[in-house]
């Protein structure tokens, strides 16, 4: 897959849609390209993650996560484990491949270097970061006012 069209599923990615095309060519450049079989694992639950994984093609299942939440199918442009793209963390879920996958590995790493070097793209992001946190709180909040009136 070429340069311009890892850029074009990169910039569907709402986590990515911060940086600029400069950004996002740095960080296609210094990504890895996956393919998988059907049926191939990609990562566990648990492991560290080094940074996000991207679908440019097929379907991911993910499952392993919390007791209770059926698997999913991740497919082109979603991105996986978008936090440790900023921040170490462990993968939140096992992924295998449903089909043939096309994936592209963005290492945190660069990532860091390119907010470091983009600070506008790094507040913007701040910002995205923020406002997911704030309606995480406010969802955590309804659901305990819930628990309590049950």
């Amino acid at each position: 897959m070429s340069l311009a069209r890892h850029m074009a599923v990169m910039r569907n990615a709402p986590f990515l849609r911060v940086l600029s095309d400069d950004a996002l060519k740095l960080l296609a450049f210094a990504s890895d390209p996956v393919n998988l079989k059907p049926r191939q694992s990609l990562f566990e639950a648990g492991e560290p993650a080094e940074g996000a994984v991207l679908v440019l093609g097929g379907q991911l299942r993910l499952y392993g996560m919390a007791n209770g939440v059926a698997p999913r199918v991740a497919g082109v442009g979603q991105l996986i484990d978008e936090l440790a793209l900023v921040v170490p963390t462990q993968r939140s879920v096992s992924a295998v491949a449903q089909t043939t996958c096309e994936l592209l590995l963005l290492p945190r790493s660069q990532m860091l270097k390119i907010l470091d070097e983009y600070p506008d793209a790094a507040a913007q992001l701040q910002g995205l970061l923020a406002q997911r946190t704030s309606a995480f709180m406010a969802e955590v909040e309804n659901l305990t006012t819930r628990l309590r009136k049950a």
